[in-house]
């Protein structure tokens, strides 16, 4: 028996929800965090146990899925201007007006999320198995508390979203954040410009502004994250290709998932 160092990489898969089913896994999750978890948002207010709101007409949505258990973990959202005007517009006021070309070329990134659940799942660190071709078992994880689970999903996103960014034109991001996450996110090495005074919403938020070349720099993406993203509308072809996920679907909350072979 050895034990594998594992990454973000060889543990989870980030998707764009491009189909009306993989939105419906999106909102479902941001329903099971925002309303059953944390109780930020009425769950009375989303009978369909789908949480939606005003500016998803205008986002591109990413899901996490922990490729081993086919269990959805995670989600963010990338959402562009609606009438020149972002959601954290709604919170506080920049200290500059923001300008047109600042709203076509810049995208809020919110609704970052991870399922408390996950904890339940077994997704620890546990010894691997050498194969009888000398191949290592990769169906362990590296994860070893919620935190770190947090974490992980959260820069799988980012390195995600930004390369989405990249690819469509986009040169900066805001986001509303606590204090806690504007740490982490500062103490990785990404430069953050606080663009207003500090907000409540479910506790203190503030408003920042990123570069998106600048976060495509950043070294955390040299040895890891380095898959970008899939698009949902091409699992089939990913089940053709590969077989592995030939397997049939379970529950998890009101989320499938697929089962595993072992």
């Amino acid at each position: 028996m050895i034990e594998e160092k594992r990454y973000f990489d060889n543990s989870f898969d980030v998707f764009l929800a491009d189909t009306p089913e993989s939105l419906e896994i999106h909102y479902n999750l941001r329903f099971r965090v925002y309303c059953d978890e944390m109780g930020y948002e009425d769950k009375e207010r989303f009978p369909d146990r789908l949480e939606k709101d005003y500016w998803d007409e205008n986002a591109v949505h990413f899901l996490v899925r922990h490729r081993d258990s086919g269990c959805w973990l995670g989600a963010m959202r990338l959402v562009k201007p609606r009438g020149y005007r972002f959601p954290l517009e709604d919170r506080c006021t920049p200290y500059q007006p923001l300008s047109a070309n600042q709203y076509r070329n810049s995208v809020e990134i919110s609704r970052l999320c991870v399922l408390r659940e996950a904890r339940r799942l077994n997704l620890h660190r546990r010894p691997a198995k050498v194969l009888a071709n000398g191949e290592v078992d990769r169906r362990v994880s590296f994860l070893q508390d919620y935190k770190n689970l947090s974490r992980s999903v959260m820069w799988g996103l980012y390195r995600a979203a930004v390369v989405y960014c990249r690819q469509t034109g986009i040169r900066d991001w805001y986001i509303l954040v606590t204090p806690s996450l504007a740490h982490a996110v500062k103490r990785e090495g990404f430069e953050m410009t606080q663009i207003a005074e500090p907000c409540g919403l479910n506790g203190v938020r503030t408003a920042y502004r990123l570069s998106v070349a600048h976060i495509l720099k950043n070294p955390i993406w040299e040895h890891d994250y380095k898959r970008d993203f899939l698009r949902y509308s091409e699992l089939n072809d990913e089940f053709a290709a590969y077989g592995y996920l030939r397997r049939p679907l379970r529950q998890i909350g009101s989320v499938s998932y697929i089962q595993p072979r072992y």
